[in-house]
């Protein structure tokens, strides 16, 4: 079937979905606010929506998507509208963050950093102000470990706003929006540099329902962070007369992008690699490795260099250092927490002892990666980028973002790319689970894998299509 008929069904599905899932976020049951939204145009919709039908929404919604991205798999000669994801996202760009709370602390901890206080030091609700009666109490009175940079675009963000109560809010997703622009515009880019396939490039880094439902309709801030990443690799691969891109320019790109997400730095490997790839391939291993090793030494002292600069210079320093452990408090999807769920019937919390174990093979496995693939460093760094996932203490859908994009870079097999795919998909529905219904790590996993399994059940019964899922 060509795609502009496989279009004319995919296209509105998939905005349906993301209006179902925005209808249902405005319900008053996800407010951490008792009162509700209770200010801005969605209050008269936050009161007809319960939390009921609220959470049935944004999981039909969710699932919606996931179907109309599936029908869009691109085929050889394809070409995918390159404004389709402005299409999916505008019924989310109003409506409260889908699922999440953060945005309500970005606009506090913008209303902190307005009036004089560091929010390192000055905990979330301190200065009371719009924002604090949104502020999950879970994490009120407690500090962020979010770096320097990622606040004052909280701050402007929340100036953006107004400091209005509900587009305060709003106005961090600017920032969200940039960094998917940013994805939009230089990802398929970067694959046409690298010989490889833009639609798909597109289709896995951009157009993925975690991309619409949490990097924009949660609005986070690893969003911008991602856009400026996929930019520095992208900028990596460009000739800039008397300055290497790879080695300078990039590098310092990417140190921005870790002022507003530390993980920015895994892109180094990358940077510094993708230019002298295929000059890498003939060469001995050993030699290989070491090429790739100084190149990314370089590169990395580059971008820690204009990391320390923007964090001295914002006068926030490295405060963000005491909250780390903070994320640990969330019980997330993450397999640490579904271990130690397994087994709590001994009556050990297990979670610290998997986290340290998976931290361990993390690092082990990236470090493999730079051994064994010297002559692939965007492929280290995509599924290192998964690996360092694993240390971290806590994981949500959005952290899978800068993942999906460099994934969507690589010459994915048909296994790898269903793993990838229908892993997305299963992640997607086992975090609605969890979030909306308060299910259990465990459960919530079993029901992402269910749909997940089910989906790619379906598309083996259809048979053989040329496309990279079969």
């Amino acid at each position: 079937m060509p795609l502009a008929q496989r279009l004319r069904p995919g296209v509105p599905i998939g905005f349906l979905g993301s209006l179902l899932v925005g209808i249902g976020a405005t319900s008053n049951g996800f407010s951490f606010n008792p009162d509700g939204w209770g200010v801005g145009p969605i209050a008269v919709v936050a009161q007809a929506v319960d939390r009921t039908t609220g959470n049935a929404l944004v999981l039909l919604g969710c699932l919606t998507l996931c179907l109309a991205w599936l029908m869009l798999v691109p085929r050889p000669g394809d070409r995918l509208p390159g404004w389709l994801w402005v299409l999916w996202a505008a019924p989310l760009l109003i409506v409260p963050p889908v699922m999440s709370g953060d945005p309500f602390l970005y606009a506090d901890l913008g209303w902190i950093m307005t009036h004089g206080g560091n929010p390192y030091v000055d905990v979330l609700g301190s200065f009371g102000g719009p924002f604090a009666p949104f502020v999950d109490e879970f994490w009120a009175g407690h500090g962020v470990a979010y770096p320097p940079l990622a606040l004052e675009v909280n701050r402007l963000a929340a100036q953006l706003g107004g400091m209005h109560p509900h587009w305060g809010v709003i106005a961090q997703r600017v920032p969200a929006v940039i960094g998917l622009g940013l994805i939009a515009t230089y990802l398929p880019r970067l694959a046409d540099q690298l010989g490889l396939d833009r639609q798909w490039a597109s289709w896995l880094g951009l157009l993925n329902p975690i991309a619409i439902v949490h990097l924009i309709g949660g609005a986070h801030n690893d969003t911008l962070m991602a856009g400026v990443v996929v930019f520095a690799l992208w900028l990596s691969v460009q000739q800039v007369p008397r300055v290497s891109a790879s080695l300078v320019l990039a590098p310092i790109v990417i140190g921005i992008a870790m002022a507003l997400k530390q993980q920015a730095g895994l892109a180094v490997i990358a940077a510094a690699g993708l230019p002298v790839a295929a000059a890498l391939a003939p060469l001995p291993h050993l030699h290989r490795i070491a090429v790739l090793g100084w190149r990314t030494a370089v590169a990395a002292v580059v971008a820690l260099v204009t990391f320390v600069a923007i964090s001295l210079g914002t006068g926030l320093g490295f405060g963000w250092t005491r909250w780390i452990s903070e994320m640990g408090r969330a019980r997330t999807l993450t397999l640490s927490v579904a271990i130690s769920d397994a087994f709590a019937w001994t009556g050990h919390d297990l979670t610290g002892a998997a986290n340290t174990v998976f931290a361990v093979l993390a690092v082990g496995g990236v470090a493999a990666l730079l051994v064994l693939r010297p002559e692939r460093p965007l492929e280290v760094t995509a599924w290192g980028s998964l690996l360092v996932l694993g240390i971290g203490q806590a994981l949500h859908p959005w952290y899978l973002g800068l993942s999906l994009a460099l994934l969507a870079l690589l010459p994915l097999g048909r296994t790898a790319a269903r793993w990838v795919v229908f892993g997305t998909i299963g992640y997607l529905v086992g975090y609605c689970v969890n979030n909306l219904y308060n299910v259990p790590v465990l459960p919530s996993i079993a029901a992402g894998v269910l749909v997940a399994g089910g989906a790619l059940a379906l598309m083996v019964a259809r048979g053989e299509r040329p496309t990279r899922l079969g």
